[in-house]
């Protein structure tokens, strides 16, 4: 535990401070340090503060503020200078007790929360002008920034050195802003308790207060609006990364917007909460500190995704019950948890683990049910899977996938091409909102679930009539298209460049798209439970994790993987409160890569190399229909209630088996519904096989391939070739 203790003038007390600090340190059994930062004190406090450090060599630590500077940078010289995991700070006038420290220790490891404030008991106290002042502006506080604290304005104080140095990041210029160390945990999202400890008048010394209350009081009405505005009026999104910027800043090599992009884009934002549900134009924040954070080093890197990672790991143990009664068998604590090197330590998350205790334990207990949205997906298993993210994760993935579309060289406004999954699973306001935001955006869907030979032909005149700057969509559905241009109708306008996502591209179909289409293809790695992991840059070396959201792990036989061998993917997310995926396996292997290799774009995220385990596949229908194997995980998300596993085969044209593992509430109307469904886009002449089975066997990945077609598609030929299926 570091200590800090601001000194104006304090000299005849120092002494009893020390002497009593340091029996709190051999009582509770800390490794302390007493910081004592004199700041511009006019008597002998200077003199008596290095003495006590040559008596007590690094153990009371001095620091000098040559001018007065005021508490709150007193505290700030003091934080930096710490050495301490845990930061407290109090007078110097003995007022406070020393002693309470280990009270407010104990209780903040108890209840795991960020912040632990000793309030001033009225115990003994002379209810002064002083006093009654100081009640007022109390309630002043709680009023204004809608809290219910005892003492709002007290500072004495325990927290994380971190959460101390992030308190006392602020933007406005006050008299006083140590009255509103509260406020700010409040305003940034930090848990805290309180705790009365007892208060005495000063014995020794003079308080600056003294002959001055009327003034303070006035000045301090003037900072409680300053605060308002900046707390409650325009309090930015509580973005960790944006606050760990403004005490590590770093150099934006990000090329600036023109002032046409600039203009388009703040028309674009000042109707966003209209043309989107559940996230809102807080997404701004998000996107241009990720514009910096991108350019943060390797450590500077790691100490962000640790310091996120701390903060879940107290949210996680203090309000979801899963993971306290996890870390509790283990004889784990919050404090445990110093960061990604610790992370052995917990255990591994299923996601059968996840389906047995979504509704019983692994929900916050305290998520704000109207910010949190139900994400549904089978992904590339084919077992219906149901999670949960909260509004500021949500946002948080739309800014990274712009970023990382950045990367290849667009340009918000610039016109795209989707291969869009269409209106499966959406309400038709929300389809009206996704058409209007497309609008806005330059947009241009093509309806990937549609693919016939057709409407081929017109698909391709609707993407040269786009002239997209980027096309993304399917890596299946792309390979597909690949083959069309290539062998039937070569482009008249050429994208500049290709997202593609969702199934593994090994190199031929990366090579056979980029011939295709005459540009580079720039591979994403996304889930459903997460959005975007990972993505390619211009540098094609590896995909950059998105760190300021995630940590990958790339595990082999439980251990780190080394540079080069192929390991299980696991996750944890760092930003998602109302349901935290802590050490997830998310059922891919993938490369593993070396953390510290700086990629040539100077980025510094780790990265992770070739993905392993979502396969491509194609569905040939009937009368020229073709059908992405993405559709069935789409389609079926929604019927979990019915159909627990699926999976679709094509061994020969025109037919494919259904396998369908029967959920709790199956019925024949519902199999019938979905038949109906496949043959409207297979096709009526369709043949399924349907098969009950127990279950679906996996591959080597760890997943249920969801759709497997064992069908080549060659558009110069009558009849599909045969090919081996790659699994």
């Amino acid at each position: 535990m570091s200590v800090i203790v601001p000194c104006f003038n304090e000299a005849l007390n120092l002494r009893e401070l020390t002497a009593r600090m340091l029996r709190v340190f051999e009582v509770g059994g800390l490794r302390g340090e007493l910081l004592l930062v004199d700041d511009g004190s006019k008597d002998d406090t200077a003199a008596v503060i290095q003495a006590l450090s040559v008596e007590h060599p690094g153990v009371v630590v001095g620091c000098l503020h040559p001018q007065n500077q005021g508490i709150a940078a007193a505290w700030r010289t003091g934080a930096v200078a710490a050495r301490g995991e845990l930061c407290a700070i109090i007078d110097a006038d003995l007022q406070y007790q020393p002693e309470d420290l280990l009270r407010l220790r104990r209780a903040l490891y108890d209840h795991s929360v960020d912040v632990v404030q000793g309030w001033r008991s009225a115990v003994g106290r002379q209810r002064d002008q002083r006093y009654h002042l100081s009640r007022g502006l109390n309630h002043l506080l709680n009023g204004v920034f809608g809290m219910d604290l005892h003492d709002n304005k007290s500072g004495f104080v325990v927290c994380a050195r971190e959460v101390l140095l992030d308190l006392l990041t602020f933007e406005g210029r006050y008299f006083y802003w140590q009255s509103f160390i509260m406020v700010a945990a409040h305003a940034k999202g930090y848990s805290y308790r309180e705790i009365e400890t007892i208060f005495e008048e000063r014995r020794q010394g003079k308080s600056f207060l003294e002959g001055a209350a009327l003034k303070t009081s006035a000045r301090s009405l003037v900072d409680v609006a300053r605060a308002a505005w900046e707390y409650r009026v325009k309090p930015p999104p509580p973005d960790v990364a944006r606050q760990f910027l403004q005490r590590h800043p770093v150099e934006d090599r990000t090329p600036p917007k023109s002032a046409t992009e600039r203009r388009r884009f703040d028309a674009y934002l000042a109707v966003f909460n209209q043309t989107h549900w559940m996230i809102t134009r807080d997404v701004e924040h998000y996107y241009e500190t990720l514009l910096k954070t991108q350019w943060l080093g390797h450590r500077e890197t790691r100490a962000l995704q640790d310091e996120k990672l701390r903060r879940m790991i107290r949210h996680a143990y203090r309000n979801v019950p899963y993971y306290r009664s996890r870390m509790q068998a283990l004889g784990l604590r919050p404090e445990d948890i110093r960061g990604q090197d610790d992370l052995y330590k917990l255990p591994l998350l299923s996601k059968s683990e996840v389906r047995q205790h979504l509704y019983f334990d692994i929900l916050s207990e305290n998520h704000d049910k109207s910010q949190v949205l139900r994400i549904a997906t089978s992904g590339s298993t084919g077992e219906p899977f149901v999670c949960y993210a909260d509004r500021a994760q949500l946002e948080f993935r739309w800014a990274a996938t712009l970023r990382a579309q950045e990367w290849t060289g667009y340009q918000f406004g610039d016109p795209t091409v989707r291969l869009w999954h269409q209106t499966l699973g959406m309400s038709r306001s929300q389809v009206l909102r996704e058409r209007a935001d497309a609008m806005l955006s330059n947009r241009t869907f093509i309806p990937i679930f549609e693919l016939s030979d057709d409407n081929l032909d017109a698909m391709v005149r609707v993407l040269e009539e786009a002239a997209p700057v980027l096309l993304d969509g399917y890596a299946e559905a792309l390979d597909f298209l690949g083959r069309y241009v290539k062998e039937r109708r070569p482009l008249s306008v050429k994208p500049r460049a290709i997202m593609s996502s969702a199934q593994t591209l090994p190199l031929a179909s990366r090579r056979l798209i980029e011939q295709a289409f005459g540009c580079e293809v720039f591979d994403k790695y996304g889930a459903r439970e997460f959005s975007g992991i990972a993505y390619e840059c211009e540098a094609h070396e590896g995909h950059h994790v998105v760190a300021e959201g995630y940590i990958v792990e790339v595990l082999k036989g439980g251990q780190p993987a080394a540079p080069g061998e192929i390991g299980e993917v696991v996750i944890t997310d760092l930003n998602n409160t109302c349901m935290p995926f802590i050490r997830y396996r998310i059922g891919d292997l993938a490369e593993a890569m070396d953390p510290t290799a700086l990629c040539r774009c100077g980025r510094g995220a780790p990265r992770v190399g070739a993905i392993e385990g979502r396969v491509q596949s194609i569905i040939r229908g009937t009368d020229g229909h073709y059908l992405p194997g993405t559709f069935f995980a789409h389609y079926l998300k929604e019927l979990d209630h019915a159909i627990k596993a699926f999976q679709v085969i094509q061994e020969v044209p025109g037919a494919i088996t259904f396998r369908v593992v029967k959920g709790g509430r199956f019925s024949r109307e519902v199999l019938e519904e979905v038949l109906a469904t496949f043959r409207r886009h297979l096709g009526e002449r369709m043949r399924i096989e349907v098969e009950f089975v127990d279950e679906v066997a996996m591959v080597r990945t760890g997943k249920r391939v969801a759709s497997v077609s064992r069908l080549g598609i060659d558009f110069q030929r009558e009849e599909p070739t045969m090919v081996r299926p790659s699994l």
